[in-house]
């Protein structure tokens, strides 16, 4: 069976996950021509068909078959619910639960095929305890991977004009954290999350577990032969807004034909915007965050070979560290980095705008190998950078081409 299940302009309340299964489509009333990003501003795009989840507990529509199929969500206003169309993981040891299903996993079974997220508009999704897997920590603080929408597939996922708005909800949360010498009352960070994840945070566990040990590679490199998941093709993500105050905007793998540049995942026309003049007090719920720290607030993070990176924008800024005088590290505009465990091969960045914030340079970070890729017409924020950073043991860059990025290349 399957088919589309429609459900009319109108308001539905769930108490835990749609589950969705293969050949299923949930499709709400029609948005007509309303667009998710206008510009560097978001959308008109307010879809009347209205879901609501109990707010903090990161419910939403979900399916983890390694074997599920043709499924999707369009044209629905997502309230606190996240989109989970997630791999199906091997996992031993612990009870099931949004921390242990990923980190603790030990292989993959598969990620299923042919996965639609379509003019959405998702907005307060959150989980409220930092650490999932852990009792003992008492503070209400956001699990640092909340994701707004996470879709994975080994073949064929489009993920396009979604608005991730701005959070609707404001609360304060009282925190005792390590380092701090008295309790903290602040305003919880609801956009404090992940907001599209295709094919990669939910693979880091496994990744982990593979590099410098399953792999053969020398270097222990996450290579197409021995972590294939890392380079599935059909993966598009295009004229999506994502608001965030943290974290990443967009994070993706994907792999292409394994010899033409930018025949991999098409990364177009998206926009990112990373709330600017805020404060981090902690990444991890525990302790009290330092100039040392990261909370990301990272625009695009890619793995994967041959993406094809294009015409998207952002405006990228760092938070205060807590109250100190420090500002949290990071802050790219477009990463590739080492701890991906893959190299930077035949990708294509092509006209991105990074420029409008306070930071966002454009960088493949200390990885390896950096070949044959295309950077052309990209522009970072003032004063950034754009080109490779490497060490004694990460400098193999060669056969790439940069031209007409303002400022110019360097490294490459």
């Amino acid at each position: 069976g399957g088919g589309v299940v429609y459900f009319p302009a109108g308001s539905y309340a769930f108490s835990s996950n749609i589950l969705i299964q293969s050949n299923i489509v949930i499709r709400g009333d029609s948005t007509g021509s309303a667009k998710a990003k206008k510009g560097t501003q978001p959308g008109s795009l307010s879809p009347k068909t209205i879901f609501t989840c109990k707010f903090g507990e990161h419910a939403g529509v979900f399916n983890n078959d390694p074997k599920g199929t043709n499924f999707g969500i369009v044209n629905v206003h997502l309230d606190a619910c996240a989109v989970m169309f997630w791999p199906g993981l091997k996992t031993v040891g612990s009870a099931f639960n949004l921390k242990s299903y990923w980190w603790e996993a030990t292989d993959i079974e598969g990620m299923g095929a042919s996965k639609l997220v379509l003019g959405n508009r998702i907005h307060d999704v959150t989980y409220t305890h930092p650490n999932p897997s852990d009792s003992s920590v008492k503070n209400t603080w956001p699990w640092a991977f909340s994701t707004a929408i996470a879709a994975y597939s080994d073949n064929n996922t489009l993920v396009a004009n979604n608005l991730l708005s701005k959070a609707t909800k404001s609360m304060k949360t009282t925190l005792s954290l390590k380092d701090a010498n008295r309790s903290l009352t602040v305003e919880y960070p609801v956009d404090n999350r992940y907001g599209i994840d295709a094919n990669k945070i939910l693979l880091g566990g496994v990744a982990g577990k593979y590099g410098g040990h399953k792999c053969p590679d020398a270097q222990g490199k996450l290579n197409p032969s021995c972590f294939p998941w890392f380079f599935r093709s059909g993966v598009v993500v295009r004229d999506n807004y994502v608001y965030m105050n943290g974290r990443v905007g967009v994070s993706w793998s994907g792999g292409g034909d394994g010899k033409t540049v930018g025949s991999g995942t098409q990364m177009y026309n998206n926009h990112v915007e990373v709330a600017a003049g805020t404060t981090c007090w902690t990444v991890d719920g525990v302790r009290l965050m330092t100039g040392h720290d990261t909370n990301e607030n990272r625009g695009y993070d890619q793995s994967g070979y041959e993406n094809n990176v294009t015409m998207n924008t952002g405006h990228i800024n760092r938070q205060k560290a807590a109250d100190t005088s420090y500002m949290s590290v990071d802050g790219e505009g477009i990463l590739q980095q080492a701890s991906t465990g893959n190299d930077g091969i035949r990708n294509l960045w092509y006209k991105n705008d990074l420029s409008g914030g306070s930071t966002g340079y454009l960088a493949f970070y200390n990885l390896f190998n950096v070949e044959y890729n295309q950077l052309i017409s990209n522009t970072a924020a003032k004063g950034e950078f754009i080109g490779a950073v490497v060490d004694a043991t990460h400098h193999n860059v060669q056969h790439n081409q940069c031209k007409d990025n303002h400022p110019a290349c360097i490294r490459m």
